[in-house]
This record gives structure tokens, sequence and C-alpha cells, in this order.
């Protein structure tokens, strides 16, 4: 964080301090102090200003959500996972909240359950890439490349530009002996200014004979 914006997150805690100390009741005033208190990594001070602002108005989704994602953060996966699971008892269609569910049951090895998650929020929201990075990444713990590699077209249809999902392809379809695919995502990757591995656009070439 640059020094200006520093003294301008500074200024903010300092503003909504002020404004608390005489509208100590106002929720989000204490969502917004959480917020900054999070910009500055002022992790204890969010969680307590997140927490104020819930027990003025418990059905805050952004404030559930929020707070979910700081216990992911410190790996409090199974308070990352309720809050994140009230906040969709109040909004079912709270996509990052699905993610955060899915983030958490994936670090605890719970694969299926992320998968159901991450599937959850890309039926809400189709274009939810992250979210279909995030199944990529079960499908790879599971070891189901097919999947994997439907998810990195799914991306590709909704940015054909994302060099990420041409690279993963071209490692992916070199693997399933596809290897045309794997020569046109390898060159889609490179042009896009990917940082690709030389070595693999050897492997793919031998591939080709």
């Amino acid at each position: 964080m640059h020094l200006e914006d520093d003294a301008q997150l500074e200024g903010l805690i300092d503003r909504l301090k002020q404004y608390l100390a005489a509208n100590p009741r106002n929720a989000t005033a204490h969502y917004n102090l959480a917020l900054a208190f999070l910009k500055k990594g002022r992790i204890e001070d969010a969680e307590f200003a997140f927490k104020f602002a819930l027990d003025l108005e418990p059905e805050m989704v952004e404030a559930l959500i929020n707070l979910g994602g700081l216990y992911l953060r410190q790996e409090k996966l199974d308070e990352a996972v309720a809050c994140n699971q009230k906040a969709l008892e109040i909004n079912p269609r709270a996509t990052l909240a699905l993610n955060n569910i899915g983030f958490a049951r994936m670090i605890q090895g719970r694969m299926d359950e992320a998968a159901a998650a991450f599937r959850s929020a890309i039926e809400l929201n189709p274009e939810l890439i992250p979210a279909r990075l995030s199944l990529v990444r079960v499908f790879e713990a599971q070891d189901n490349l097919d999947a994997a590699m439907t998810q990195y077209e799914e991306i590709l249809r909704l940015n054909p530009g994302f060099a990420l999902a041409h690279y993963s392809l071209a490692m992916g379809r070199l693997a399933q002996g596809r290897i045309e695919e794997a020569a046109r995502h390898y060159q889609e990757a490179a042009a896009l200014n990917f940082p690709v591995d030389p070595h693999l656009g050897r492997r793919i070439e031998e591939a080709r004979g």
C-alpha cells in the first residue's frame, strides 16, 4: 500500500470512528469500519467491527460473507462455513458465500462438498469464472482431467483471451493425446504473452512428429 493510500485509509478510519461516537448504532458504519480495518490488515479490529455490525443488524448478508472470508483467511474453517451458510439462509443467491464454503471444504479435503458448493455458484451465475477455476482445482485434486478440461473450455467460451485456460488446456490435451488441440492452445497462450514453458512446446512438437 502506498503511503498516500495508507494516509487516506487512516483518515477514513478516523472519520468513521468520529461518526460512530455520535451514532453508535449505525450498523452500516460499523461494517464500513470493518472493511477499512481489513484493508489495513488489522484483522482483530475488523472481526470486532463486523460482529458489532451483525449484533445491530443480524441479517446483513455482506457482513456475514466478509466475516466468513476473514475466518477463511485465518483457516478458521468451521466458523467460515457457518457465517456463509447463514448468509445463504438470508440470500440463497449469494454466490460469494457459496464460493467461500467451497474453499473451506476444499481446504478440509471434503472435495465432494466443495464441488457441490462451486457448482451451485455456477448454476446461479454461469459466467462466474472464479467459481469455475475453483471447481477445476477440485477436479485436479480428484485426478478428473476430463472434467477439469471441460471447465477450462467453458472459461474460454466466456473469455477467449484467458491465457491461463489456454495454457492449462495445452498441458491437459497433451496428456490426453489430443496433440493438435494442445498445440493450438499453447500457441494461443504464447500469443497472449503467457509465460509458457518452452519444454512443453518441444514436447508438443515432438508428439506432432
